[in-house]
């Protein structure tokens, strides 16, 4: 391998993981990393959290004394699957 091509895949964009595209998408809808593969987000009404595993994703929303939950089971979803579910059950 001569130095070019070794500074050509150094800098190559590698594809994400469904993993690695799910927390992309959690982050920019505006949630808090709080540890590895949970998510929080406040507002004046409740909270709202997010698990996310290889085995797929939980949301429960807290709300004045009462919670509710629901999972999306694997393989994880796209952007768009993602998006929807996390926007239909969230605060």
């Amino acid at each position: 391998m001569n130095v070019i091509s070794i500074i050509k895949n150094f800098f190559k964009i590698k594809p994400k993981t469904p993993y690695q595209e799910c927390v992309k998408t959690i982050r920019k809808l505006g949630y808090k990393k709080e540890s590895e593969g949970f998510y929080i987000r406040d507002s004046s009404s409740g909270t709202t959290t997010i698990w996310i595993s290889e085995d797929g994703i939980r949301i429960k929303v807290y709300s004045g004394g009462y919670a509710e939950s629901d999972f999306w089971p694997a393989p994880l979803p796209n952007t768009k699957q993602l998006t929807r579910f996390i926007r239909q059950n969230e605060l």
